[in-house]
């Protein structure tokens, strides 16, 4: 077996094992909720209807909130984007290096240019997309982008 060939197993073991974890933390999670509503039902012999809302409330969550998908999209594509900036201009700065420290067999054909920007274009591009698509995600309320109320 390759060197590579392990490293991806033992990824994919880890993801494995994460899905795992959360699982049986969820269904832990859920089966001491059960077993505290059956002792509840075994002392009181009846079951209050407030105490139960109460036990098994979720808590609120930041994700349900109107706009956070909006939020989320808008700055994790204004981030990658720029992320596909940062790479591409510092694979210009190296090749600047490059030729400045006299390395152009390196640099003469401009094969490096595509090389150099191919990624750091697919990034930005993977960042403009998301920023797109927070178009289709429910705006927060308040913002401009509402239309204007009657």
């Amino acid at each position: 077996m390759f060197q590579g060939d392990l490293s991806a197993l033992g990824f994919w073991i880890f993801i494995a094992a994460i899905i795992v974890a959360s699982t049986w933390a969820s269904s832990r999670r859920k089966a001491e909720e059960h077993e505290t509503l059956r002792r509840i039902v075994e002392k009181t012999g009846e079951i209050d209807e407030a105490r139960l809302k109460e036990l098994f409330k979720e808590d609120p969550s930041d994700e349900s909130a109107p706009g956070y998908a909006y939020r989320g999209l808008r700055i994790g594509g204004t981030i990658v984007m720029f992320l596909g900036a940062a790479i591409a201009t510092f694979f210009w700065i190296v090749a600047g290096f490059g030729k400045a420290l006299g390395h152009t067999r390196m640099f003469d054909d401009g094969t490096w240019l595509i090389a150099a920007f191919a990624a750091p274009a697919g990034i930005a591009m993977l960042g403009l997309g998301l920023f797109f698509s927070s178009r289709f995600a429910t705006p927060p309320p308040g913002t401009r982008n509402e239309p204007p109320a009657r």
